[in-house]
């Protein structure tokens, strides 16, 4: 058993750390829809059966799959062995590329336009090492 103060200290470091991630989810589809995009949520690649959070289609055509990382997607700030994999297989083989936004990246951003930005800038990082 682990002692109580401890285990008092480790849930309260879980509790602190947790976010809900179907709200963490909402906001940033909504953002994402404020860029005038359009999003396609919790669509299943066919070529990997991995359930990605959103596709986002973008004006040229592209498709960009979003997947919305919470909490349990890290041990610390590192990714978990399984979303690690999840990653590399659906930029592998799910034929588009993947942008993966962490909850702790999410939270340290202060205002709806700072959340825009960050976006905004991902999705240019991502089209252009597409090219």
């Amino acid at each position: 058993p682990i002692p109580d103060d401890l285990a008092d200290i480790c849930l309260s470091a879980f509790s602190s750390n947790s976010v809900n991630s179907p709200e963490l989810q909402k906001e940033v589809f909504s953002i994402l829809q404020s860029l005038d995009v359009e999003i396609r949520e919790n669509v299943i690649c066919k070529h990997t059966e991995y359930n990605i959070d959103a596709v986002v289609l973008l004006k040229n055509g592209s498709e960009i799959a979003v997947d919305v990382d919470d909490p349990t997607n890290y041990v610390g700030r590192e990714p978990t062995g399984s979303t690690v994999l999840k990653r590399r297989q659906l930029k592998v083989l799910g034929k588009r590329p993947l942008m993966s936004i962490p909850y702790w990246k999410w939270n340290e951003l202060n205002s709806r336009e700072e959340k825009q930005n960050f976006l905004e800038a991902e999705i240019k990082t991502i089209l252009s090492e597409t090219k």
